[in-house]
């Protein structure tokens, strides 16, 4: 998703350090490296935070401390964010720190959280607060640190899963500890301290407006310093806003502490959060949280994370490429979010009503970005939670009706395009994962695909029923007048291959379920894209409902100027052109192919290379490069350009995403192309196999889902050599392994490569 860019081109150096801590992971153990080796060491969280300088150059990730996809998160804001929104609060390049928020998204492509922001001065509250220069930033799994130089104030936080703690470092004289609700990096600005004392405050902060959509809601919070302020006064500046029905104007909308210190201090501040109440918000942090104990609190934090990370083991290359790659694992894990409380108590879909869960609620599923790379990761490696996001799927299709497609707090916005709820489901079902009801699974399923009233999930689904595609000039066509909730077409082409997608994975559930009608029906659907590829010119192409091409049609147009929101895509496209979504088709990539004929798709594929059509910023070409294992250069030609895209766009630097991180989904591909192993088709359980960057992987299985006890796979020759076989145990594999016996036989996937000169020819 690319909804948000911001221009930033100046660079800092920050100082960073890496986390010491140690557990292993549940089930099945990977062997440590060394009695001193942390995987944690080897993750740094300001790589993405900075523009790269490609089309869309912003990562948008934060380098603050979190849990795995936990709720909380304290990162620093580079910006005053009572005066603008962005879809991260920090920016690497900027040269001040404007305060620290308590709720972040990661990787989104549109503004949002940035929620329960505290400023920490020492100088007089000046009217319009122009932040602090800082030094010493630190930021590993779970802990975040920095020096306020202005300020002369020392920062260090840590968090639960529902909470954070906030360790000030305090000088002589009087310091300000300033909870300003109006300083969120979203639309909705402003929010209520509702109760307070010299060391407490409760209250709710607004949220909403997600990427143009109507969504609102509210992030409550329980907040405790260890010492009571010297004084504390209200700030009244929540300003009325018509667009949002927003009138708080007479309601505080900040607390100010006062600490008056006759000689250098420390400061403790804890923060509780909740969906649901202030009342869960404080329940959440004595949960989660006793006392002041920071290091414990730190500790225990890292140890979860030493946990999580340590389910993959790499060995051998440089330092480099094992912080990309932890770092990539690392980014994978932070979305979607907690969204239940400690008592299983959240907001339904659709209403304020509150349900109960008997496990974990999550929110910010951002599936038409995550279902290619993010969600078939968690299926190889943490089925568990995958699972559980399988069922709050469901969960959400019987409170609203439908499937969710990007999810956020109780609201559905209708965010991006196609249909991805079939497609995750389909990829974890067809991969063992079935502790869910799949009955209903089905049900939902069916229902997106078929109902045409008042269906989001397929906006021009009654062209898509009744031509196999949908049209240029149909009823919802009216592309300047596009909002989420409209049922308006955003490319037509790019739909009708999503919606193409969905079909497949709906075949092979009914397959498995022995549902052979069902099966033939929805595999028929799955290949209807073919209707709009064009002999002439070799590229799939928009069609009007008398079944003539759409015209004038340029296949390289990325950008139509009758689009509204300005959103990106030319005609008929989502986010790109005819080019770059020529074989972002991939359950259909056979079928392409043979009307393609071997050379002209081996040339095709070239020229989207050659000629820069790529777009490694954006999901729809995600699987580009591994497509080389279908062509007679497969031994060669895959790794040489997987590796080069890593070079080129992942380094270990504030620089190293090339564009939104995308929930994980970018973060997500890096660890698969390091692997040399990528799920080329969703609800086809098979990886394409090409040369790994390591010269071993090991990935930890859990037995609760898989037979094996782990993945082992060992790269045998240079790592930019030519590939002279592949074997699995004593089989030969044609640059493709099968899900199940990769997890269940516990044999050695092993790639063997040699040098050659042919290796190296571009």
């Amino acid at each position: 998703m690319r909804r948000f860019r911001y221009g930033f081109f100046c660079f800092i150096l920050v100082q960073f350090v890496f986390v010491l801590s140690c557990k292993g992971p549940s089930k099945n153990k990977l062997d440590n490296h060394g009695t001193n080796f942390k995987y944690t060491s080897y993750v740094n969280p300001f790589i993405g935070t900075e523009g790269n300088g490609t089309r869309h150059f912003i990562g948008n990730v934060h380098p603050g401390a979190v849990r795995p996809w936990g709720m909380v998160s304290v990162s620093p804001q580079s910006f005053d964010f009572t005066k603008m929104q962005s879809p991260s609060g920090y920016r690497h390049e900027e040269k001040k720190i404007f305060g620290f928020s308590n709720v972040n998204f990661s990787g989104v492509g549109c503004p949002a959280a940035g929620s329960i922001p505290f400023k920490f001065f020492t100088r007089d509250l000046p009217s319009g607060y122009k932040g602090s220069t800082f030094s010493n930033q630190i930021a590993q799994p779970g802990y975040y640190s920095v020096k306020l130089d202005e300020e002369s104030i020392v920062l260090h936080a840590t968090t639960t899963k529902r909470s954070s703690l906030i360790k000030l470092e305090l000088p002589k004289g009087s310091t300000k500890v300033y909870l300003d609700l109006t300083a969120q990096q979203a639309h909705v600005k402003g929010g209520v301290v509702e109760n307070y004392t010299d060391s407490t405050a409760s209250g709710y902060q607004l949220e909403g407006n997600f990427c143009g959509s109507a969504n609102r809601s509210a992030v409550f919070f329980s907040t405790h310093l260890n010492k009571n302020a010297d004084s504390t006064y209200l700030k009244y500046n929540n300003k009325s806003d018509t667009r949002f029905n927003q009138d708080l104007d007479d309601q505080p909308s900040g607390i100010v502490y006062v600490f008056n210190n006759t000689k250098p201090a420390e400061l403790y501040i804890k923060v509780g959060v909740s969906y649901v109440s202030t009342t869960n918000a404080a329940q959440n942090l004595i949960k989660e949280q006793t006392g002041y104990d920071f290091e414990k609190v730190k500790e225990e934090a890292q140890e979860e994370w030493e946990k999580e990370l340590g389910r993959i083991k790499v060995t051998g290359n440089s330092d480099d490429d094992k912080i990309v790659f932890y770092t990539a694992l690392y980014h994978s894990l932070l979305m979607p979010m907690t969204y239940s409380d400690c008592n299983g108590e959240y907001v339904k879909m659709g209403t304020t009503e509150i349900g109960k869960s008997p496990y974990t609620r999550y929110t910010g599923f951002s599936f038409w970005d995550t279902y290619r790379t993010t969600h078939p990761l968690l299926t190889l490696v943490y089925p568990e939670k995958q699972e559980v996001f399988v069922k709050n799927m469901l969960d959400i299709y019987d409170e609203s009706g439908w499937l969710p497609k990007w999810p956020i707090f109780n609201f559905e916005p209708y965010l991006m395009v196609g249909d991805p709820s079939p497609i995750v489901i389909g990829d974890s079902y067809t991969k063992g994962i079935k502790g869910f009801n799949v009955q209903k699974a089905y049900e939902a399923i069916t229902k997106s695909a078929n109902y045409e009233e008042g269906n989001l999930n397929r906006r021009g689904i009654k062209d898509y029923n009744l031509y196999g595609y949908i049209t240029m000039d149909g009823e919802f066509s009216d592309v300047e007048n596009f909002q989420w909730d409209n049922g308006i077409v955003w490319g037509a082409v790019s739909n009708t291959m999503e919606f193409n997608l969905s079909d497949y994975n709906i075949a092979q559930i009914a397959k498995l379920m022995g549902n052979e009608e069902d099966y033939i029906k929805y595999l028929k659907r799955s290949k209807s894209f073919m209707s709009l590829y064009n002999d002439e010119i070799g590229l799939l192409q928009p069609k009007n409902k008398d079944g003539s091409w759409y015209e004038p049609f340029d296949p390289t147009q990325e950008l139509w100027d009758r689009m509204n929101f300005g959103l990106r895509g030319g005609p008929g496209f989502v986010e790109g052109s005819a080019w770059q979504y020529l074989f972002s088709i991939p359950h259909g990539i056979d079928t392409l192919k043979n009307r393609m004929g071997e050379e002209q798709f081996l040339k095709s594929l070239n020229t989207i290379f050659d000629k820069e059509y790529f777009d490694m910023t954006n999901e729809p070409g995600f699987g580009f490069p591994f497509f080389y294992n279908l062509t007679k250069e497969k031994n060669w030609k895959t790794a040489h350009t997987v590796h080069g895209l890593l070079k080129e766009h992942f380094p270990n630097a504030p620089n190293g995403l090339p564009g939104n991180d995308d929930a994980g989904a970018m973060s997500s591909w890096a660890v698969f192309a390091m692997m040399g192993l990528y799920p080329h088709t969703p609800g086809n359980p098979e990886y394409m196999v090409t040369a790994p960057v390591f010269d071993k992987i090991e990935i930890a299985l859990n037995n609760d889902f898989y037979k094996g006890n782990q993945i082992v796979i060992e790269r045998q020759g240079p790592v930019d050599g030519i590939i002279k076989s592949m074997r699995l145990g004593d089989k030969d594999v044609d640059y493709k392994v099968r899900h199940e016996p990769l997890t269940s036989d516990n044999k050695l996937l092993i790639i063997e490569t040699e040098n050659s000169e042919s290796s190296q020819e571009d």
